[in-house]
């Protein structure tokens, strides 16, 4: 008894404080969500194939490019491409030695340019937020908006992934950000939604 409650609780408060239900929550916004991914030929890979992409056919994103807003660029949403989007075995990467580092253990910086649309890896991280509210009816596409606040890349982000996948998404910046920062979050952020402008919902 105990324990089915304990699970209960997790359960909810999985779904009221993180957004994260294991069961569907709206049947109508579901049913929206498949409509608008059906209609832009948008499939959406799991966390599974995400995490091992030797799970994702090979050829599944051929001929896309990788900069593009191309619903195929999900199947890219992970640390295994090189510069031209292409998959390798090892992300890449650099180790750092201790004579460089002053430190014992090497340390190992992945690069995050290798992921596509906007070249930072802060799309699988607004991939991962949007995508368990789509597949729960958490989220309906055409009566929400998807709200990305950030200093600029989770946005840049978030923006690219909601509007793929039939959504309207909306780039938050801090009031304290100096004005370098700012002006460069909104120019990538402006520039990455005038790139996928094209795929965002008609205003009805």
């Amino acid at each position: 008894m105990t324990s089915t409650l304990t699970s209960s609780q997790d359960s909810d408060a999985l779904a009221s404080q993180l957004g994260l239900a294991d069961t569907v929550v709206d049947e109508g916004a579901l049913a929206e969500s498949i409509r608008k991914c059906a209609a832009n030929n948008v499939v959406l890979p799991t966390f599974a194939q995400l995490a091992n992409p030797t799970l994702i056919p090979s050829d599944i994103a051929a001929g896309a490019d990788k900069n593009s807003p191309d619903s195929r660029n999900l199947f890219r949403v992970h640390w295994f491409n090189d510069m031209a989007g292409n998959r390798v075995n090892v992300p890449d990467h650099v180790v750092l030695p201790k004579s460089l580092t002053g430190v014992d253990s090497p340390i190992v910086v992945m690069f995050g340019d290798r992921f596509p649309m906007i070249t930072a890896h802060k799309v699988l991280a607004a991939y991962s937020c949007l995508a368990p509210r789509v597949i729960t009816g958490q989220f309906n596409p055409s009566t929400q908006r998807a709200v990305w606040p950030s200093t600029g890349n989770y946005a840049r982000g978030g923006v690219a992934i909601s509007k793929i996948m039939g959504a309207r998404g909306v780039a938050v910046l801090p009031a304290g950000m100096s004005q370098s920062a700012s002006t460069g979050s909104i120019v990538g952020q402006a520039t990455q939604a005038t790139s996928f402008a094209h795929l965002a919902p008609k205003a009805t």
